[in-house]
């Protein structure tokens, strides 16, 4: 498969897991509304919802705004596998995100999951990497404020940016990427982690398009791995 052909599966893709999150995320709230299973399923849902949202700004005038979400589906989904730990401890973290206080429970174990991802690997998954990039350019940093300057510019006096179309295919990369991310921290039974039970067999689209995607993807994630931002302008190692 192209990149091209990953785009027009993606959204039944996200549909697919969007349908099984809700059934077995309503199995675990009408057994137990506050458990580790059901906060899971809240943050998978929330999930596939800014996954929506971001395939609707995959287009050069909407870029700062599609960077603001990939953060914040980050922040979500590193929630989810932080959730995911069989841990004694994560689960009185779960208890105390449910109560909703003023507190920092809803920030993902960045180190965490990425430990648990590159042993899984073997490889590194660079969560944090990426994390910290798309931070840089979610706040106002001059990074960001000169990327908008430069996007604002082409669009008020109609001259095209330059490299329009490789910037446009990095940012269906980082959409595509985040799909495989949710598809891997949200149906797949890890080790260690506790088992979510959806069914792959009522989303037939989400194996395949993880299995291609990793082929089409590894390459151009790779060619993007040292020049998003320059040195020193976010977190690049661990």
């Amino acid at each position: 498969m192209t990149v091209d052909e990953l785009l027009i599966v993606a959204p039944t893709v996200t549909k697919e897991m969007a349908s099984e999150f809700f059934r077995r995320g309503d199995e675990c709230m009408k057994a137990n509304a506050t458990s580790q299973e059901t906060a899971c399923f809240l943050l998978a849902l929330r999930s596939v919802s800014l996954l929506c949202g971001m395939g609707l700004l995959l287009k050069p005038n909407a870029r700062d705004s599609l960077d603001v979400l990939i953060r914040s589906f980050m922040e979500t989904r590193d929630l989810l596998m932080t959730f995911r730990f069989d841990e004694q401890g994560i689960r009185n973290k779960v208890k105390r995100w449910f109560e909703g206080s003023n507190d920092s429970t809803w920030k993902a174990e960045h180190k965490k999951c990425e430990r648990f991802l590159d042993a899984l690997s073997g490889g590194e998954s660079e969560l944090g990497r990426r994390w910290s990039m798309f931070s840089a350019l979610s706040h106002p940093t001059v990074h960001a404020a000169r990327r908008s300057t430069a996007m604002v510019v082409s669009w008020v006096t109609r001259r095209k940016e330059p490299d329009i179309e490789n910037a446009m295919t990095h940012k269906v990369v980082d959409y595509l990427e985040s799909i495989c991310t949710l598809i891997v921290v949200a149906t797949f039974d890890l080790p260690g982690c506790i088992s979510l039970g959806c069914d792959l067999n009522r989303m037939p689209n989400v194996e395949p398009f993880h299995t291609h995607a990793a082929a089409v993807l590894s390459p151009l994630l790779a060619e993007t791995k040292d020049n998003a931002l320059p040195k020193g302008s976010f977190r690049s190692g661990k």
